[in-house]
C-alpha cells in the first residue's frame, strides 16, 4: 500500500530529517510513501481546497512563522478532514496540551530521534490498516461513493423513499431502506433513534425533550418510547470512548 505524506515545517533541514527517516523505514519494511513538502502552514491548506482528503499522515512543526500548526491542524479539520492523522513536531513539550482540539495522533520532540520515529509510524501505520474496515459504500445514480463511517453523521428516510445521508460536509441521497443499515452498521456506533433515522453516536451532542441534536446543530426527532433505552446506549457508548 502507497501512504501519503505530508512534511510542513519552516526548516529545510527538519524537512530533509524526516523525509530520510521515511526513506530508511520503507527500505527496512517496503512499504511505499509519496511525500509532499511545505515550508509554510499558508501553503499546506490549499492542497485540501483542489483535493479531498490527500493525505494519510502530516508531520506539522508546531512552531512557524504566519500560521503555526496549530493554527494549520485547526484548518484542515473544519475543512474537514476528520481522518488524517496529524503527528506534531515541536521542541517545545508544553505545547501539546493546545493540540486537544485538533486530534493529534502522535508527537515528536526535536531533535527526533530515528527509534522513536519508527515507533510512532508504526503505530499510525496500524491505525490506517483499521480503518480499512471502517467505511461504506453507498450507491447512487451517479455511481459509488465510499465513505468513513466515522464521516457520517445520520442517516434518514425521506418521503420520496430515498435515504440521506448527512456528512460533516453535503447530503447524500441514496436508495435503500434504514433497516439494512441499521443491521450493517449495528456494532459501529450507530443507533436508531427513531424509525426513520439512524444516528452516529459520535455525534450526538444533547438530548431534549423529544428531540437530539448533533454536533453540526442539526436537530432530528427521537421516539419518546425508546428514549430511556437510546439514553443507556449513549451513557456506555461515551464510558466507552473515554476508556480508550
Amino acid at each position: 500500500m502507497l501512504y501519503r505524506i505530508a512534511i510542513c515545517d519552516d526548516e529545510v533541514s527538519q524537512i530533509k530529517n524526516i523525509s530520510d527517516y521515511l526513506a530508511r523505514f520503507s527500505i527496512k519494511t517496503d512499504i511505499e510513501f509519496k511525500i509532499e513538502r511545505y515550508t509554510s502552514g499558508n501553503e499546506l491548506p490549499k492542497k485540501y481546497y483542489n483535493e479531498k482528503s490527500p493525505f494519510d499522515i502530516l508531520f506539522l512543526d508546531m512552531e512557524m512563522p504566519g500560521r503555526n500548526g496549530i493554527e494549520t491542524a485547526e484548518e484542515i479539520r473544519r475543512i474537514p478532514d476528520r481522518n488524517v492523522l496529524i503527528s506534531f513536531i515541536t521542541s517545545y513539550p508544553e505545547y501539546m496540551q493546545d493540540s486537544f482540539d485538533v486530534q493529534a495522533t502522535q508527537y515528536l520532540t526535536k531533535p527526533v530521534s530515528y527509534e522513536l520515529f519508527e515507533e510512532k509510524l508504526e503505530k499510525m501505520l496500524q491505525y490506517i490498516s483499521g480503518l480499512e474496515t471502517n467505511i461504506t459504500v453507498l450507491s447512487q445514480k451517479s455511481g459509488e461513493t465510499i465513505l468513513y463511517l466515522d464521516d457520517i453523521i445520520c442517516i434518514e428516510a425521506n418521503k420520496n423513499s430515498n435515504l440521506i445521508v448527512t456528512t460533516q460536509s453535503e447530503e447524500i441521497v441514496i436508495k435503500g431502506k434504514i433497516a439494512e443499515y441499521e443491521k450493517e452498521l449495528a456494532d459501529k456506533y450507530f443507533i436508531n433513534i427513531h424509525r426513520s433515522c439512524l444516528a452516529n453516536m459520535r455525534y450526538i451532542k444533547k438530548f431534549n425533550a423529544d428531540s437530539l441534536e448533533f454536533s453540526n446543530g442539526k436537530s432530528v426527532p427521537v421516539s419518546r418510547r425508546r428514549l430511556s433505552e437510546i439514553k443507556d446506549a449513549f451513557s456506555k457508548y461515551m464510558v466507552m470512548r473515554y476508556k480508550r
